[in-house]
């Protein structure tokens, strides 16, 4: 286990963690300016951070079971104090799966993350559709959740692709209740194509989300209505796209919704979306398909392209709600295409085929609890 508690100055000048390895973590009372850190690693990494985080729960504006990620050989931790004495907590997790293998590099990530997490400002403009402008207080973030599949050609070369999941959670006051604002960011990631081995080649096929509120009773908390709750579905025959939650919403200090590959500047590169209420305002599923590249007869996949999708979704907590509390449930998939040139003779000669097969990176899955504590203790 790797321990530290550092002030948001020293996280601000170089996000280094001073604590070495073998040094015992320090115990330090909770003040109500102090930025709390902490980092595990190994096998019992989400363990011990359950642990940690016990004396804490009762403080933390957003919760999770870190049971369910178990499979993680490095966890972070920040917690940001509110004005309150609360915290709005970081949670960071890497992997074997998150194709960082140094621990060094590691933790050089979180650094980062957690410097660009203590500088959130405590409080943005926002409206949705035609509700007001209200303030939106961050109350903390998962990052970045990964799960990979290997792929091993004919030749024995192995490929890996990635399915990598992050959430940012903010909540706002309104007349009747509380909104939440859940952004989030989901990556399905192959190697470039100048990095294929020879004779291969692998695409992103199709990802998927799906958000479920989990709160009973069911009339107490759901997903927002009105103009800004996703529906039906598209198709985008640029790189990227602005769609669903966020058309016609002021988003002020917020993360827009969208999609598309990385590579913006590429042309002919499309995709499909489709957004369906499975369980009406309880539970969303997002699709994004045909993931492919135009060309100048017909198209194909979109070889090597890294496909994001940044999914919105708020859900809504009647006042009444005890501690106005949502619970949600979290799903990514990621689905992908490879083809292969083979070589095949017989006795009527040789010829050379291309077949293609699909697989699936295992899904990532996750519940949260999200508590407005501080909204009423300015």
């Amino acid at each position: 286990m790797v321990a530290s508690i550092v002030s948001a100055a020293l996280l601000q000048d170089n996000g280094k963690n001073s604590i070495s390895r073998g040094e015992k973590p320090k115990i330090s009372p909770i003040l109500k300016k102090e930025l709390i850190m902490r980092t595990f690693t190994g096998k019992s990494s989400a363990c011990m951070a359950e642990e940690f985080l016990q004396k804490y729960r009762d403080k933390l504006t957003l919760r999770i079971d870190l049971d369910e990620f178990r499979n993680c050989t490095f966890v972070g931790i920040v917690l940001r104090p509110l004005p309150n004495g609360m915290y709005a907590p970081l949670y960071y997790f890497a992997s074997g799966d998150s194709g960082h293998t140094n621990l060094q590099s590691i933790k050089e990530l979180f650094n980062s993350e957690a410097i660009r997490f203590v500088n959130l400002p405590l409080e943005v403009k926002g409206a949705l559709g035609d509700e007001p402008s209200r303030d939106w207080n961050p109350i903390g973030r998962i990052s970045t959740v990964t799960t990979s599949r290997d792929i091993t050609t004919r030749r024995g070369d192995k490929v890996t692709v990635y399915n990598k999941m992050g959430v940012d959670f903010w909540v706002a006051e309104a007349r009747m209740g509380y909104y939440y604002y859940v952004y989030i960011s989901h990556e399905a990631k192959v190697p470039n194509e100048r990095d294929f081995p020879t004779d291969f080649k692998v695409a992103v096929k199709e990802v998927r989300e799906r958000a479920t509120i989990l709160n009973p009773p069911r009339e107490r908390a759901y997903f927002g209505v009105g103009s800004f709750k996703p529906e039906g579905s598209g198709s985008s025959s640029e790189p990227t796209i602005t769609w669903g939650l966020n058309v016609g919403v002021d988003t002020t200090g917020l993360p827009n919704a969208g999609a598309g590959f990385s590579e913006t500047y590429t042309k002919g590169l499309r995709f499909k979306w489709y957004t369906d209420d499975i369980d009406a305002n309880r539970d969303i599923e997002f699709e994004f398909y045909d993931l492919e590249r135009k060309e100048q007869f017909g198209s194909s996949p979109a070889w090597g392209r890294v496909f994001i999708t940044h999914p919105v979704v708020v859900p809504f907590v009647k006042k009444g709600t005890p501690f106005h509390m949502v619970e949600m449930k979290l799903r990514a998939e990621a689905t992908f295409v490879y083809e292969e040139t083979v070589a095949t003779c017989g006795s009527f000669g040789c010829w050379v085929s291309h077949p293609r097969q699909a697989v699936n990176a295992p899904p990532i899955e996750f519940t949260v609890e999200m508590y407005p504590w501080f909204i009423n203790q300015k």
